[in-house]
């Protein structure tokens, strides 16, 4: 919330007198992993008695009873504002009408993988020139534009095809979505992965595979895939990129686990290759058999080994299901009472404001969305009257693995192919969030909903402070000064989770009280393991009786469009140097030298020499800056960006599935801004390596110069994961932290959150008799103290009867 322009500064003055289960199925469920609204990797439930699994009930929006917070959607939404209910419900109706009639769409309710349907809408954004034009200016609003992909199975060649409908909320118009960056319409064969395949995968391929070989399974596994009861079998899906089949043909493999919690870490070993090509289900087969580390080349060969006893058996119980399974998040601890972990307090209530989908903290302003095929996007960041950013952004998470089996060998996870924001849900308080967080839902139509859906806590907002000073300097001694001065560093955390199937990422956008930005990803949840034999030990370690935990690189992008006092901006770096110089006037010998740093400034002129990976013997600070907007003394007033999670993609290019996720090779990317190179990535790059719908590295290679556009930065992230003992059952975050920052260098006059009313200063009461005591001062001007938490009454008493605490008040050595 904006600062009140007058408050009564609080003193207090101290002197020494101071004052102071088990469940029963009856069909496979085909959930690929709790996807409802899955990643590739999902879950696919196996089927087993009793009817499908009920979904996980919704929880309630978190409605506040303080006025400025508002997380409803705007019933006028602005430039920014993700779809809403309502518009979404216009948009399906026109999608059904007459006027649309050239898609041949069908309803929800009778979609499969041979007919037309819409598979996904996000809002497509506008165009950020008629954007400034809009907010800067008296320009109209731009027209609000849904992007609708759209599934084509009945076409002679079925394909992938893009939409523009508009304009929202009254659609009148569609057309293809047309761009120089990529084409449209698609392969068929790249499109991302949906539940509506994933059920007919299961009649095609799973339900047959039961009553060819149920007896070798029950008998191999104590387990079965339908009319199993408790003991059933699931299916843990890899794509195969076009990259490594070698042609634009759908093959997954699926890895089978023991459908018990939690799935993932409980590996038969069995596996098999599924050509999934095309959009007529008859023509699914099953290519390849993996059973006991042997392949074979159709399950009618493995049948016949097994038979004749050339393969060796398998032979393992069902896991026991109860409370000290290892892999569950039973509590391990006893049952004793305990005191409760500390809380956040908000003495005063709520220090923001919450306005639809835009927030008001402190000087900073921004809005904020979540789009279905990217996650959670930021817009239009301002501190004061200046925009920082007009975007920053998710762009894409990736997770390459390694290993000896061909599932982890050669599948190569990248999430946008499973829509990442579907999967931004149930935050809970005191868990994910703190209880005073304000939650705010995300909705959205799938290939299966006639209604829109919402995802009630698809995000958090919350102000806390970070246990670190964001400033401090204590002067303790008379002759020094004998001053005090600091301030917490209370923040404001925007936040969201992204559960894609097994694996938990964090995402926090975290707004600073000095101009700094931050944005930080942490990976936890489950790890993927594989049925343990010797030769994976070079993959990983082994964690239990029949697992290991394979190495795997966890990577991040996002999308910077910095706008440092405007749009002509440009980027150079502060190159650290050594130098060697003369000191033998200060020794007295002749000829001494002393090698010591100094920086010099590189302009960068053009996207190529934009196109930085980090190297530890030429350190550098990344400066953006408007070149016509100089302090007094002529230095550039600017951001630098601070770069604390890179990792370093050590696949060689163009090699396998590398040239999918070609921002990955570096650290930082800076480019002239283009309308049609609004994102890094696509939702087709789960099966598009041979040849990407998007394709990053043309961004870079056309050269453009840079100096004094408007310029987009690409950051990447990541970190390498050898899992350990430790990361059972699921993974913790410390030191799994990775994060950007956004930093005002020579931007303001001086520190800006010199002005917050949260700082502490203490001096002396009388400089000249420093024994009278001091004056503590507090510059809000609220009084008294939280009445629902265990404080000491005056954290100030402290120091009645002994000011020595914070400053010196007594002669010492002599001093002063």
């Amino acid at each position: 919330m904006p600062r009140e322009a007058n408050r009564d500064t609080q003193y207090s003055s101290i002197t020494k007198k101071g004052q102071g289960a088990g469940r029963k199925w009856m069909i496979v469920s085909f959930v690929l992993g709790a996807i409802a609204l899955g990643l590739l990797i999902a879950l696919v439930v196996v089927i087993t008695k009793g009817g499908k699994i009920p979904a996980p009930p919704e929880g309630p929006s978190n409605p506040s009873a303080e006025a400025q917070v508002d997380a409803s959607e705007s019933p006028n939404p602005g430039v920014f504002h993700d779809l809403t209910r309502s518009e979404l419900v216009s948009l399906q109706e026109y999608l059904y009408s007459d006027k649309a009639s050239d898609l041949n769409l069908v309803r929800p309710d009778k979609v499969a993988l041979n007919v037309s349907y819409v598979f996904i809408t996000d809002l497509l954004p506008p165009n950020k020139t008629e954007v400034l034009g809009h907010i800067n200016g008296n320009e109209p609003a731009p027209v609000r534009r849904a992007r609708v992909v759209v599934f084509r199975g009945d076409k002679t060649t079925p394909v992938v095809e893009e939409y523009i409908v508009q304009p929202i909320p009254n659609p009148t118009s569609h057309e293809l979505f047309q761009l120089r960056t990529r084409p449209n319409s698609i392969p068929f064969a790249y499109r991302p992965i949906g539940l509506v395949e994933l059920a007919e995968v299961q009649e095609a391929l799973w339900i047959p595979l039961q009553e060819e070989i149920g007896d070798i399974l029950k008998e191999s596994y104590d387990a079965g895939i339908v009319d199993c009861g408790d003991k059933c079998l699931t299916f843990y899906p890899h794509p195969m990129s076009s990259a490594i089949v070698g042609a634009d043909i759908r093959k997954m493999w699926f890895e089978t686990n023991y459908y018990v919690p939690y799935y993932g870490l409980h590996p038969t070993g069995f596996m098999f290759l599924g050509q999934i090509d095309g959009a007529d289900k008859s023509k699914f087969s099953i290519e390849k058999v993996i059973y006991g580390g042997e392949s074979f080349n159709s399950i009618k060969e493995f049948k016949t080994a097994y038979t004749t006893g050339t393969v060796t058996k398998t032979k393992l119980e069902f896991p026991k299901v109860d409370k000290n399974l290892f892999s569950t998040l039973n509590f391990r601890g006893d049952d004793k009472p305990s005191k409760r972990a500390p809380q956040l307090v908000e003495p005063d209530g709520k220090r923001y404001t919450l306005n639809h989908r835009q927030v008001k903290y402190m000087d900073w302003q921004f809005d904020f969305r979540m789009s279905v095929l990217t996650g959670p996007q930021l817009y239009n960041i301002m501190y004061g009257k200046d925009r920082i950013a007009f975007e920053v952004g998710l762009q894409e998470i990736a997770v390459f693995y390694a290993g000896a089996n061909p599932a982890a060998k050669l599948t190569d996870f990248v999430d946008s192919g499973v829509l990442l924001g579907t999967h931004a849900k149930s935050l809970i308080p005191g868990g994910d969030c703190p209880e005073t967080a304000t939650f705010i839902p995300a909705t959205f139509l799938s290939e299966l909903t006639e209604e829109p859906h919402t995802n009630q806590r698809a995000f958090c907002l919350f102000e806390q402070h970070t246990g670190v000073p964001l400033r401090r300097h204590l002067s303790y001694s008379v002759s020094e000064g004998a001053f005090y001065g600091g301030v917490m560093d209370n923040v404001l955390i925007l936040r969201t989770i992204l559960t894609v199937v097994n694996y938990d990422y964090i995402f926090d956008f975290i707004f600073h009280q000095n101009g700094a930005m931050e944005v930080r990803a942490v990976s936890t949840g489950y790890i993927y393991t594989t049925f343990y034999n010797q030769a994976e030990d070079k993959y990983g370690f082994r964690l239990h009786e029949n697992i290991l935990a394979n190495l795997h690189h966890h990577m991040f992008h996002f999308k910077v469009d910095l706008d440092v006092l405007g749009t002509s901006n440009r980027y150079e770096t502060l190159d650290i140097e050594t130098e060697d110089v003369d000191i033998s006037e200060e020794t007295g010998n002749l000829g001494d030298k002393y090698n010591q740093i100094f920086y010099t400034k590189n302009l960068k002129n053009t996207e190529t020499e934009a196109a930085y990976k980090f190297n530890f013997d030429t350190p550098k600070y990344h400066i953006i800056h408007n070149n016509a907007e100089k302090t007094s003394f002529g230095v550039p007033k600017a951001y630098r960006i601070q770069m604390n999670g890179m990792s370093k993609q050590t696949l060689k290019e163009n090699s396998g599935n590398e040239a999918t996720v070609p921002w990955s090779r570096y650290q930082m990317a800076v480019t002239k801004y283009k309308p049609d190179e609004f994102g890094s990535s696509s939702p087709y790059k789960m099966y598009d390596g041979r040849s990407p719908i998007v394709n990053f590295q043309q961004y870079i290679d056309d050269n453009d110069n840079i100096v004094d556009q408007d310029l987009v930065l690409w950051l990447a992230m990541g970190v390498h994961h050898i899992p350990h003992t430790e990361d059972l059952p699921i993974t913790p975050t410390p030191g799994a932290h990775l994060s950007f920052a956004l930093l005002p260098y020579n931007y303001f006059k001086e520190d800006p959150s010199m002005t917050s009313h949260d700082s502490i200063t203490v001096v002396h009461k009388d400089p000249t008799n420093p024994q009278d005591g001091v004056v503590f001062r507090r510059y809000h001007n609220a009084t008294g103290r939280p009445t629902n938490v265990n404080l000491p009454s005056d954290n100030l008493s402290d120091y009645e009867d002994n000011p020595d605490l914070v400053l010196q008040s007594r002669k010492r050595f002599g001093l002063l």
